[in-house]
């Protein structure tokens, strides 16, 4: 099989100035906005297989993207795969037990191209000045244009993945699955990092940086414990555990390198919350040592002197957990019986932590007031620490949010054919994210980047449906 694709990404915003009721403009209109981008990939994928047992697939990709330069828009991602048939050899063919068993090897590298902001990062641009920033020319301010930061040799981010694993069948099929492991590295990560003062005419860039390993095993089983004639279940479950790792951080050898603070919080000005370093996993939260008094509250202000310098600065924070869950786990079954059915959907992760920006920004009675000396909105939590001012670097802060949710409950039941034999009934409902078991404190568990601040709650669906097919 061969192939090509061409992609284009375009995205228009029009500006307006202001203008007040009476029609009268009282801002000019700005600059509008547009930018595009475009993908092209030519493709071919070959499949060999022999005597119904081996098979043998191999692609490769050659995939570029207007987002990077021309010495650097293109790529080639190739990758194979086997497998073989071991049911089908002539000691297991015979077998009543094994109904299926297949080896499967496989290797490749992909790529990725997405980038946050600028379309054209590897481009020198000019930005208009905040309207604060205006140069004075006798009685006249004008705005003016300052050069922007920019790496020119961006380039694509590859991941090179390769996996081993087993599936099988037994009992003619009333019990099969498949394990799976793998180990994934990823290298030239895009990600946006600081750069030291006057070398690149801004504090933080985008460029290439860094290595990142994820390896683990998947676990997949389904099984049919009761089948005979009206009656029907069926049970599934997976579970995958994940170990994510930096391995490399710096283009340059930097021996010592605490890393790149990430993670902003709301609160202050500038402040981060988590920290990307060598040999921890992505997103690992930076925090104080939490100290309690005798009854378990924590203590206004004082944490653990990590270095004991006899003072606590910056250099007491220590990477304590991280958002990324060591284990993910999900639970499905289905149950007929004669025209009614039912089935639901658990799913559910371990070991992943959230930091409560919610608790740490407004969790205090000075927040409890806002600049005018009104009442402000406030965490019911300031009951529990009766914290005055805000600490955002306590690890009091940083939450288990390890969850199992339920995601999905359904129920059914067919009438079968009515109107005279004309037409099938049927009857459905359907309830999704009924409930949530955690011991996370916040509104949800299951937020990307593991900062609570700001989420929109997950809605709580019920929906009710009658089929009627002619």
């Amino acid at each position: 099989t061969g192939g090509y694709s061409y992609q284009d990404f375009i995205r228009d915003q029009p500006s307006y100035g202001d203008n007040i009721a009476s029609g009268k403009e009282i801002n000019p209109p700005g600059n509008p906005f547009n930018t595009q981008y475009t993908l092209l990939a030519f493709f071919g994928r070959l499949n060999y297989t022999f005597n119904d047992k081996y098979v043998l697939t191999a692609t490769i990709r050659r995939d570029g993207t207007s987002r990077f330069s021309p010495q650097a828009r293109w790529g080639w991602f190739p990758s194979v795969g086997a497998s073989w048939s071991v049911k089908d050899e002539s000691f297991l063919k015979a077998s009543k037990t094994i109904s299926a068993l297949k080896l499967r090897v496989g290797y490749g590298v992909t790529g990725q191209q997405d980038i946050p902001g600028s379309d054209y990062a590897y481009l020198p641009t000019y930005l208009i000045s905040d309207p604060t920033a205006q140069y004075q020319f006798g009685n006249t301010f004008l705005r003016t244009l300052r050069a922007g930061g920019y790496d020119k040799n961006l380039k694509w981010e590859e991941t090179e993945s390769i996996n081993a694993a087993v599936d099988y069948a037994l009992f003619d099929g009333r019990i099969s699955g498949s394990i799976d492991l793998y180990d994934k590295r990823t290298k030239d990560l895009l990600a946006v990092i600081p750069v030291a003062a006057g070398s690149n005419l801004t504090n933080q860039i985008l460029t290439n940086v860094g290595n990142l390993q994820n390896r683990g095993v998947e676990f997949l089983i389904n099984t049919t414990p009761i089948q005979r004639e009206g009656l029907l279940f069926e049970v599934g479950f997976n579970y995958t555990y994940n170990e994510n790792k930096i391995t490399n951080l710096t283009k340059v050898p930097t021996p010592n390198d605490p890393g790149i603070l990430a993670g902003g919080i709301s609160g202050g000005t500038g402040n981060t919350i988590q920290i990307q370093t060598v040999g921890f996993p992505t997103n690992t939260f930076y925090v104080n040592r939490q100290v309690y008094s005798a009854n378990g509250r924590p203590l206004e202000g004082v944490y653990q002197d990590v270095n004991n310098s006899g003072s606590i600065t910056v250099d007491d924070r220590y990477r304590y957990k991280s958002a990324n869950p060591v284990q993910l786990f999900g639970f499905t079954t289905n149950l007929t019986v004669g025209k009614f059915s039912t089935g639901f959907v658990l799913r559910g992760t371990a070991g992943n932590y959230l930091y409560n920006n919610v608790r740490s920004n407004i969790g205090t009675t000075q927040s409890l007031v806002n600049s005018l000396g009104f009442l402000a909105n406030g965490s019911t939590n300031v009951l529990d620490t009766r914290f005055r001012s805000q600490q955002f670097f306590s690890d009091y802060y940083v939450e288990n949010a390890s969850f199992l949710r339920l995601d999905n409950l359904t129920f059914g039941y067919n009438f079968g054919r009515v109107i005279g034999n004309r037409a099938t009934l049927r009857l459905n409902a359907t309830f999704q994210n009924l409930f949530v078991i955690t011991k996370y404190s916040g509104l949800d568990p299951e937020i990307s980047g593991g900062i609570d601040n700001n989420f929109y709650p997950r809605p709580r669906i019920g929906s009710l449906g009658l089929n009627l097919d002619f």
